[in-house]
C-alpha cells in the first residue's frame, strides 16, 4: 500500500523523542512492505517551515495534496495537537480515505471518536513497542474494509440532488449512497435470511 504519514513537526521541538517514534513507526510501515510518504515530517523541523518561502509554502500544499490523494491510507501520529494535521485529515477523509490514527494513550482527538461512519481506525498506546506490534494488525484491517469502486451512470437531476444533500447534510455524496444502501439491505428480509 501507498502510506501518507503525518504527524505534528512543531512536537519534535518540545519534544525531541517523539521524532525517533515517527522514525519507528515509519520504518515498522516500510518494513510491512509499504510505500510510505514521510520526509515532510522526518526531515524538516518547526524552523525549516518558519523559514521557507511563501512560493515554497505552495509548492509544499500542492505536494501534500498529491500525496494525500494518491494514498491509499493515511496514517496520523495525533498525540501532540496540530491544526495542519486537522487539516490533512479533513482532506483525506473528503477524499474517503481510510486513516489509522495512532495516539499515545488517553490522547486522541475527540472529534474523531465520534466519526464512526468513515474508516478511522484508532490505536491508542502506551509504549512504542506496543504499537508497533499492532500496525501490522491495524493495516490487515484496513486491507479488508477497503471499498470497491462502482461506477454507474446517473441522469443530471439525480446528480443535482446529490450535489445539494451532499452540501445541506456536509457528507460525502458517497456517503449518503452507501446509507442509502445500508437502510435498504436492513429492510430487506429476503437479503438477510
Amino acid at each position: 500500500m501507498k502510506i501518507y504519514f503525518t504527524a505534528s513537526v512543531s512536537a519534535k521541538n518540545d519534544h525531541p523523542q517523539i521524532g525517533e517514534v515517527y522514525e519507528k513507526i515509519v520504518k515498522k510501515l516500510e518494513s510491512l512492505g509499504n510505500k510510505v510518504i514521510a520526509d515532510h515530517v522526518l526531515k524538516m523541523g518547526y524552523e525549516d517551515i518558519q523559514q521557507i518561502s511563501d512560493e515554497k509554502r505552495v509548492a509544499y500544499y500542492k505536494d501534500m495534496l498529491k500525496n494525500i490523494n494518491q494514498a491509499d491510507v493515511v496514517v496520523a501520529e495525533t498525540s501532540y495537537s496540530s491544526a495542519s494535521i486537522g487539516h490533512e485529515l479533513s482532506l483525506a477523509l473528503e477524499k474517503n480515505k481510510p486513516i489509522v490514527l495512532i495516539s499515545k494513550e488517553g490522547r486522541v482527538p475527540q472529534i474523531y471518536k465520534a466519526m464512526r461512519e468513515h474508516d478511522i481506525y484508532i490505536v491508542e498506546y502506551l509504549k512504542i513497542d506496543e504499537l508497533l506490534d499492532r500496525l501490522d494488525d491495524e493495516l490487515a484491517r484496513v486491507k479488508e474494509g477497503e471499498d470497491i469502486r462502482f461506477n454507474f451512470l446517473v441522469p443530471p437531476y439525480m446528480v443535482d440532488y446529490l450535489e445539494w444533500v451532499s452540501k445541506k447534510r456536509r457528507i460525502p455524496k458517497s456517503v449518503f449512497l452507501r446509507d442509502l444502501i445500508n437502510r435498504e439491505m436492513e429492510a430487506d428480509e429476503e437479503y438477510l435470511s
